[in-house]
């Protein structure tokens, strides 16, 4: 029998040229016998012309992965993307 422990999912917008929309995903298994082992990988969901385009999608993705999941709001273990306003006004506070 496996358990899975420690799983979280980030979604991120990431500018290369252009935006583009990720989704990041790990987990800690642990196995019966007590071995343990660790998963994870990134994917590309998309590229957009403008941050916005790219966030709206980030975030919808997110809600209804968190909806699906049935996580409780505030969970740690799903991380929404930031939004570019906010980027910004953390960056001039620097």
């Amino acid at each position: 029998m496996e358990t899975i422990t420690n799983e979280k999912v980030e979604y991120q917008v990431r500018e290369v040229k252009r935006w583009i929309v990720t989704r990041f995903e790990s987990a800690d298994h642990i196995y019966g016998d007590g071995r343990r082992s660790y998963s994870g990988g990134s994917a590309s969901l998309g590229e957009f012309e403008n941050e916005m385009g790219a966030y709206n999608v980030a975030y919808a993705l997110c809600k209804e992965e968190h909806g699906r999941l049935g996580w409780p709001v505030g969970d740690g273990r799903i991380k929404y993307p930031e939004h570019p306003d906010a980027i910004r006004d953390d960056a001039k506070a620097d």
